[in-house]
């Protein structure tokens, strides 16, 4: 909960928004963050174009052996969960890829747990899980054709894809 708070103050204070908002149920710490009519995005002052922008992520990228979401995505993906939920009848497949490195099956399952951390925001945000499917590739769909660590770290991502909008 602390690297959402955290990325949801950088991104509002790097745009120059001065966001407030009251909650219910407690907030943050509530049981029932993420569900519901608890549901608070952050952002949701934000002007339509940039929303637009953070829509247009869809791409995010990790860090070696990771599948840790970074901070400055979840805002985008924060977005696209707005959108879904906005859309019932939209669904996103969520890819999940590795670099070169490792076995197979090792990429895969790392690939996997990737696509499971993006889904598992859009969850958190009330998404239906009936609206997220994933899928791995591990290595098998590189983005970026190469050996050294600017190529690497190219491919150590998470897309959504939109299936029905």
């Amino acid at each position: 909960m602390v690297k959402i708070l955290k990325a949801a103050l950088f991104v509002a204070l790097s745009v120059g928004l001065v966001a407030c908002s009251t909650k219910k149920n407690g907030g943050m710490g509530s049981d029932n963050y993420g569900v519901g009519d608890s549901v608070q995005f952050y952002g949701t002052n934000l002007s339509p174009q940039q929303e637009k922008d953070l829509l247009a992520k869809r791409t995010y990228h990790f860090g070696y052996d990771s599948f840790d979401v970074n901070d400055e995505d979840t805002l985008s993906i924060y977005a696209h969960a707005k959108r879904l939920l906005n859309s019932p009848r939209s669904k996103v497949r969520v890819e999940g890829h590795t670099d070169e490195r490792g076995s197979r099956e090792y990429n895969v399952a790392l690939g996997e747990r990737r696509a499971q951390a993006v889904a598992n925001v859009l969850m958190l945000k009330g998404v239906p899980q009936e609206q997220i499917s994933i899928v791995s590739y591990g290595r098998e769909k590189p983005a970026v054709h190469g050996h050294d660590e600017s190529a690497w770290s190219q491919n150590r991502r998470a897309v959504i894809v939109y299936e029905v909008e």
